[in-house]
């Protein structure tokens, strides 16, 4: 009987709590502001299952590594009036390459997300923020997770590859770091790295996805409970 009962209640809960995929964070940066640093934009095209981020981005020089405790001084952009919908990061990817960061907060209705995947569209650009060509260059895209009291809680480095063109997307499969949760926040660092000939690297749009499981409703838990007492009564009866 009490196995039952158990089975049934877990079953509302879960049913109450079921995830659903969706975009957690997005934008195009269509409106970024890059005369200074950090760069800034107007808000964030989408924003899910998280409290909104401020709405800029600091870039710091990453020192060839996915690792945040080599974060160095803040960086540059180019401006150019070729990239208005981009953040053209003024820095040589021989030199180390540049890391951003982000804060992912869950917000008030949220119990848990799963993240799934990243997807970075980018631009090669040279030492004047103008298109580069793609030969002999290669290059890669991290993502480090960072727990406020954990520490880090994950890397995800699929290596250098070639560039396909000048204006190309990065896909990195995140289904291997943990599950985000209210026990703290976290920050994600994103790195741009490279390797060959001289080149720069722009940031065009973000798009970071995941399954996002909701903290159930009081009602949605208050008709699990009386159907679980329906049940009760009448296997008394």
């Amino acid at each position: 009987m009490k196995k039952h009962v158990f089975n049934l209640t877990f079953t509302l809960w879960h049913l109450a709590a079921s995830s659903h995929a969706a975009v957690i964070l997005a934008d195009d940066f269509g409106d970024a502001v890059k005369t200074s640093s950090p760069a800034t934009f107007g808000s964030w095209n989408t924003v899910s299952g998280i409290n909104t981020p401020a709405s800029s981005l600091t870039f710091v020089t990453a020192g060839d590594t996915a690792a945040s405790i080599d974060d160095g001084s803040e960086l540059s952009f180019h401006n150019n009036a070729a990239n208005p919908g981009m953040i053209d990061v003024n820095y040589n990817m021989t030199s180390g390459g540049w890391r951003t960061s982000i804060n992912l907060v869950l917000d008030g209705s949220t119990s848990s997300i799963d993240l799934t995947s990243i997807s970075l569209d980018m631009r090669l650009t040279n030492g004047s923020g103008a298109s580069q060509t793609t030969g002999s260059k290669s290059g890669r895209m991290t993502l480090e997770l960072v727990g406020s009291s954990s520490g880090v809680l994950g890397t995800i480095d699929p290596g250098n590859s070639s560039y396909p063109t000048v204006d190309y997307t990065r896909v990195l499969d995140l289904s291997a770091l943990p599950t985000l949760d209210t026990s703290e926040s976290y920050t994600i660092n994103i790195s741009a790295l490279g390797t060959g000939f001289g080149h720069h690297k722009a940031l065009d749009a973000l798009s970071l996805e995941g399954d996002i499981s909701a903290i159930p409703e009081p009602s949605t838990l208050l008709l699990g409970g009386f159907g679980l007492v329906v049940l009760l009564r009448r296997r008394r009866a």
